[in-house]
């Protein structure tokens, strides 16, 4: 099954993500970057069109 993460090295942590996550499966972390909860998570794709810097992709397990 494929996932989204978030690449930690692109990711600034504006909250967009997070804004547009209808299931809040986005937080910003102590690091000040994006964490998705997979638990939560349901692949709806909002997360990575959002991201202004193409920080959030889709990946196979």
């Amino acid at each position: 099954m494929s996932k989204y993460k978030v690449d930690k090295s692109i990711c600034v942590g504006c909250g967009a993500c997070v804004a547009v996550c209808p299931v809040n499966a986005i937080t910003i972390g102590e690091d000040g970057k994006a964490h998705i909860d997979q638990d939560k998570c349901t692949h709806c794709g909002l997360c990575q069109q959002t991201c202004p810097l193409d920080a959030i992709k889709l990946v196979k397990d």
